[in-house]
């Protein structure tokens, strides 16, 4: 079957640019269009929101929000408020989040599998009108409605944590190489929807700046992954330390050209779109998307569209 695709990117251009976007995706033909959401930064929810009116098909998500920095009720709300607002169409990704979110709001990332677990419970409780511990409804809670949860996560427990729990799991920022072993822990339990986003520039300039970037990514990955990349979670936790102060070098030198390919599609949109093909047919996901490097999406958007039809139009 072919697969449904989308397109991820991080809300860092302006909320009109980004609700634009999510109009021009859709007008492109992409099906899903998934935001992050990185703790202090523009609120993903919100955009999502103002995007529900001016579309009418493309699928809305969160990828993904953390169960620190909301009470998962709230965050349940909200996303059944964007539900309503775009007939259905809203789709939630819920992870233990990583440095870039709770950082700034100076929380720890305590228990994670056990907080992770606690969300899903209430939020679905809250779509489906129930009552949970840490949660009742009241008589002015919002009605409850159908509400796709994915897990979004690199590691083993969270995964399996989705084949018991959720309805579906994100696998974005994954490298090629543990790719197959992390889908199978989510489809160790049960079958259950499977979206995998890759990295993707479109540019050698921007494949090269995405080089430092990586390691934020790489720092919230399971130390099994970092390890079988050759890399020390101390290396990697002082290259992220010192890419927060602005300076480059240290992480640039630690992502080689072989872990940048593990992570980052790049070249013509014919190009990606075969790669992507390639790296993800052997483990049919039902969505394939791209992930988006820039701080400009919008400009990008058609070149995720041309490579996202070739990707379907090779697949087998």
């Amino acid at each position: 079957m072919t697969p449904a695709t989308g397109v991820w990117f991080f809300p860092d251009a302006s909320a009109e640019a980004i609700v634009e976007t999510v109009v021009a995706a859709e007008r492109a033909g992409i099906d899903e269009v998934w935001l992050g959401d990185e703790g202090p930064a523009r609120d993903p929810f919100a955009l999502l929101a103002a995007a529900a009116g001016p579309t009418s098909t493309i699928r809305l998500g969160i990828a993904v929000t953390n169960p620190y920095a909301r009470h998962p009720a709230l965050t349940a709300s909200t996303a059944l408020t964007i539900n309503e607002l775009s007939d259905g169409r809203m789709m939630l990704g819920v992870g233990a989040g990583g440095d870039l979110a709770l950082g700034p709001l100076m929380l720890e990332r305590t228990r994670p599998l056990a907080a992770v677990e606690r969300a899903l419970r209430i939020i679905r409780a809250v779509s489906q009108g129930d009552t949970v511990e840490g949660y009742a409804p009241v008589a002015h809670a919002i009605e409850p409605s159908p509400l796709p949860l994915y897990i979004g996560a690199r590691g083993e427990r969270l995964n399996r944590l989705a084949s018991t729990a959720a309805d579906g799991v994100f696998a974005g920022g994954v490298p090629a190489s543990v790719l197959g072993e992390t889908l199978g822990w989510a489809r160790s339990v049960r079958p259950l929807t499977v979206a995998v986003f890759v990295n993707a520039v479109f540019d050698e300039d921007a494949f090269e700046a995405a080089r430092p970037q990586l390691v934020w990514v790489l720092r919230d990955s399971p130390m099994s992954t970092q390890h079988r990349l050759g890399l020390d979670p101390g290396d990697l936790e002082r290259a992220a330390k010192a890419l927060g102060d602005g300076e480059v070098g240290p992480a640039r030198a630690l992502i080689s050209d072989e872990i940048l390919d593990d992570l980052v599609l790049h070249g013509s949109p014919e190009q990606v779109g075969r790669s992507l093909a390639q790296r993800l047919s052997p483990h049919r996901p039902d969505t394939i998307g791209l992930s988006v490097l820039t701080q400009d999406p919008g400009s990008s958007i058609p070149l995720v569209a041309e490579a996202l039809a070739v990707a379907t139009r090779g697949w087998s």
